[in-house]
């Protein structure tokens, strides 16, 4: 039996178009990394890190500011180139007992003290003071009108004695006139009593060297700063003296000769032999 023959396309029939190579090789599916909303995500978040994060980066890169200064401290005395100096917020020869009282009114005492019989005296500190990063005993000074004094002793409600190394010490409370009259007072001295033992050469590295240097018979150490109206007593390491502590006195510049100078000169030439 004869084979038919195919039929052929016309002449004018479009050929199909040819298929790409890799349009026949199977489709590899994308990364998860590689698709558009994990990529949107991505750069999102590290926009938001690096604003974020510039700031943090800029302080650490930045020069940082030093650590505000302790105020306070019992070597910053501020002379105020008029004879008058300030210590511990106080200025010496103008500032009241009620202006310390004010500056701590928690600590703050004051009472009538009378020494083996003596005259009686106002006797004004703070037991637990605390000099920035320096603590100890402030003792503040005043000159009070005797008469008043012995008046306001007679006047005192209550007082105590007790016993000390000087003699019975007594003490009597200001009756509240009289408390009133003392917060008026002005403070003429102060002496800080430091609870740390000090040595020459601490207080030199603080103060700076002394105009003068006193050597006393029981060994004790006077430096004395007549322009910044301090004095610095420093007990001896040995001897009956050692048991003491040490003392800084503060004192307006203008009285330094009066309240520190001549009473230092006076001890010194009585315990000469």
């Amino acid at each position: 039996m004869a084979e038919v023959p195919a039929p052929k396309p016309p002449d004018n029939a479009p050929e199909s178009p040819a298929l790409p190579a890799d349009a026949l090789a199977p489709r590899r599916a994308t990364a998860w990394w590689q698709r558009p909303i994990v990529l949107s995500l991505g750069i999102t978040l590290l926009l938001l890190a690096l604003a974020l994060g510039w700031p943090l980066l800029r302080w650490q890169l930045s020069p940082h500011d030093a650590a505000p200064a302790a105020q306070g401290l019992p070597w910053q005395v501020q002379a105020d180139g008029a004879g008058g100096s300030a210590v511990f917020g106080l200025h010496l020869g103008s500032a009241t007992l009620g202006d310390a009282e004010g500056l701590w009114p928690q600590d703050f005492k004051v009472a009538l003290i009378s020494v083996q019989g003596q005259a009686p005296a106002l006797e004004a500190y703070v037991e637990s003071f605390q000099a920035a990063f320096v603590n100890g005993k402030l003792v503040m000074s005043v000159a009070a009108d005797p008469d008043w004094l012995r008046q306001a002793w007679d006047r005192s409600p209550r007082g105590e004695v007790e016993g000390g190394r000087e003699g019975a010490v007594r003490r009597r409370e200001l009756a509240p006139q009289d408390l009133d009259a003392a917060r008026r007072i002005a403070v003429s001295a102060l002496a800080f009593i430091p609870a740390a033992r000090l040595d020459e050469t601490t207080v030199v590295q603080r103060f700076g060297p002394p105009t003068q240097r006193h050597v006393g018979a029981d060994g004790v150490v006077q430096l004395l700063y007549p322009e910044r109206g301090v004095a610095v007593a420093l007990p001896p390491a040995e001897g009956e003296a050692a048991r003491a502590k040490p003392v800084i006195q503060y004192v307006a510049p203008r009285d330094f000769e009066r309240l520190l100078r001549a009473p230092l000169q006076a001890a010194q030439a009585a315990s000469a032999p």
